[in-house]
C-alpha cells in the first residue's frame, strides 16, 4: 500500500510535466487566447442609400478609411427573419429553412416571428463558431433563443423590445473591456425598419434616424478605438425599404373555396397551403388577384432559392414591386412602407460597412450579398468555414492574413 500511494505521489508530480512537454496538456480555448475579434451589427430597415441624404460623417469616415459596398443584396425574400438566417448560415432560405417573417412547415406548424434556433435547418455562425472553440456572444439576433442541436453560446441574450440600440452598444462594449473578449459578437439593432414602415422611406422620421444612427456609430467607432484588440466591425442590415403603392388582402379571394385553404403571409410573399383535389380550383382564384404572380411549388423560379420540402406552400403568390399583402388594410389603412421584394431592385439594397483588423482602407466591395458575411467572417476568424456554402468571401475588402489596420 505504501508502494502504490508513493506511485500515486509521483504521477501526480510527473504527468503534467510529461503532457507539457509532448503538447498534450490541455489549451485555452481559441476564444481565450487572445485572436482577432469580429463584431457584426445588423441595423433593421437601414436602405443602402440613407447615408447620402444628409451628412453622415460617421458612415462617411468608415467608407473613406474602411471598407463599404453599393449595396448589400439580401436573399429572398428581403425580409428580417429570413435575411438573417442567410446572414447567419450563409446559404439562401431553401436550405436555412427560416422562409420569412411567418411561414407553415407541414409538420412543425405555424412559425411567426419565432426566435428558437431549433427552427434553423443549417447552424448559425454562432455555433459553427463555438463548435471550433471560439467564445460567442449574441445580443438579439434572429433566430438565437435556446440551443441548436445542444449546444449555446457562450452567452445569448433574448430578444426584449425594451432594450435600446444605445444599451446594445454599453452592453457590446462591456463585453469587449476584459483582456480575453468574445471572439465573435453578433447584434441586431432596431435601426430605421419602424419609421420607414410606418411613415415611408422618404420621410423625415427616417431622416431623424438616418442622423442618430450615424451618431451612435460614432460612440461605437469612438470607443472601439480605445481597445488594444484586433477587431474588425461590419455594419449591416438585412433590406431596404420602398413606398407602399398598394395593399393586397391574400384571404379574399378564398373565402368561398370548397376545401379548407390555409394562407400564410408576410410582405409581398403569401403561402397557399390546399389539398391536392383543390389546387387547380384555388389557384384558378389566385390568378384572378390584381398585381399578383403566381407559381405552384414545383414552378418556383429557381433564383429565389425558395423551393424547401416542408414549408413552400403548394402555390406561392408574390405582390408586384410596391404592393405587399395585408389582411387589416380596411381596418388599420395602408402602411406607407415596406420591403420584402426581389433582392435585385436597388430599393431592397442594404448598407455594408466594415474597419479595423484586415480591413483594407478605402475597399470598396461590388454588390456583395449576405450570404457573403459567413465566409468572410470566417477568414477574419481564421477558421475554417462551414461546408456547402452558397457565399463567398468578399475578398476585394481583406488584407492578407498578418496584416492589421485600425
Amino acid at each position: 500500500m505504501r508502494g502504490m500511494r508513493s506511485l500515486r505521489r509521483l504521477s501526480a508530480v510527473c504527468l503534467p510535466i510529461l503532457l507539457l512537454a509532448c503538447g498534450g496538456a490541455p489549451k485555452a480555448p481559441p476564444g481565450d487566447a487572445g485572436g482577432p475579434v469580429v463584431l457584426l451589427i445588423s441595423m433593421d430597415g437601414f436602405r443602402h442609400d440613407y447615408p447620402e441624404r444628409v451628412p453622415t460623417p460617421n458612415f462617411d469616415a468608415i467608407k473613406a478609411q474602411g471598407a463599404a459596398a453599393d449595396r448589400l443584396i439580401p436573399p429572398y425574400p428581403s425580409q428580417t427573419f429570413s435575411s438573417h438566417a442567410s446572414m447567419a448560415t450563409g446559404v439562401v432560405a431553401e436550405r436555412h429553412g427560416i422562409m420569412n417573417n411567418r411561414f407553415r412547415d407541414r409538420n412543425r406548424g405555424l412559425f411567426s416571428y419565432a426566435d428558437q434556433a431549433t427552427w434553423y435547418d443549417r447552424a448559425p455562425l454562432w455555433i459553427h463558431a463555438t463548435r471550433k472553440g471560439l467564445r460567442s456572444h449574441v445580443f438579439h439576433w434572429i433566430g438565437s433563443r435556446g440551443p441548436y442541436e445542444g449546444v449555446s453560446p457562450a452567452e445569448a441574450r433574448n430578444y426584449d423590445t425594451t432594450t435600446t440600440d444605445d444599451e446594445k452598444v454599453d452592453t457590446i462594449l462591456g463585453w469587449l473591456q476584459g483582456p480575453t473578449p468574445p471572439r465573435l459578437i453578433m447584434s441586431y439593432f432596431r435601426g430605421c425598419d419602424h419609421a420607414g414602415h410606418e411613415h415611408g422611406p422618404d420621410s423625415s422620421e427616417v431622416t431623424d434616424c438616418i442622423i442618430e444612427t450615424d451618431a451612435r456609430l460614432g460612440q461605437l467607432r469612438a470607443r472601439l478605438a480605445t481597445l488594444p484588440h484586433a477587431i474588425t466591425t461590419i455594419i449591416v442590415s438585412d433590406h431596404g425599404m420602398t413606398r407602399t403603392i398598394g395593399e393586397i388582402n391574400p384571404y379574399d379571394p378564398f373565402f368561398e373555396s370548397t376545401h379548407a385553404v390555409d394562407v400564410v403571409s408576410s410582405g409581398p410573399v403569401a403561402h397557399v397551403f390546399t389539398a391536392p383535389e383543390a389546387r387547380a380550383e384555388n389557384e384558378a382564384r389566385a390568378r384572378k388577384i390584381p398585381h399578383v404572380t403566381v407559381y405552384r411549388r414545383d414552378t418556383v423560379p429557381a433564383w429565389m432559392g425558395y423551393t424547401h420540402p416542408h414549408r413552400t406552400g403548394d402555390l406561392v403568390m408574390v405582390a408586384d414591386y410596391g404592393y405587399h399583402f395585408n389582411a387589416t388594410t380596411k381596418e388599420k389603412g395602408m402602411l406607407p412602407g415596406h420591403h420584402g421584394h426581389d433582392p435585385k431592385i436597388p430599393e431592397m439594397g442594404a448598407i455594408f460597412r466594415a474597419w479595423g483588423h484586415r480591413i483594407k482602407p478605402g475597399s470598396m466591395a461590388s454588390l456583395p450579398k449576405a450570404i457573403d458575411l459567413v465566409p468572410t467572417i470566417c477568414e477574419l476568424l481564421e477558421i475554417d468555414p462551414p461546408e456547402g456554402l452558397d457565399g463567398k468571401v468578399i475578398d476585394a475588402i481583406l488584407q492578407p492574413r498578418g496584416v492589421a489596420s485600425r
